[in-house]
């Protein structure tokens, strides 16, 4: 009797087993099948429709000269601090 109900354990804990991976299954196919496209829909990025403000010359040329004054003026503030 005990070897019977031990098999049925056992069974049960199969049967428990086969259920949750048929379980995980149809999650992987309902999102593969539903989520992952509505994602994909929703994210796409279309290249034609990118940013199209140019970055001004006059600007980046201001930018670049701010710049190098900052790393100038910090260069030499480290060499006289030595």
């Amino acid at each position: 009797m005990d070897n019977l109900t031990e098999n049925q354990g056992i069974s049960e804990i199969g049967q428990s087993l086969t259920d949750k991976i048929k379980q995980r299954q149809a999650l992987e196919d309902a999102y593969s099948n539903f989520v992952e496209p509505y994602l994909n829909q929703r994210i796409e990025v279309k290249l034609e429709s990118s940013c199209s403000v140019a970055v001004s010359p006059v600007g980046f040329y201001y930018a670049s000269a701010w710049l190098l004054l900052v790393m100038l003026y910090a260069f030499l503030r480290r060499g006289y601090h030595r």
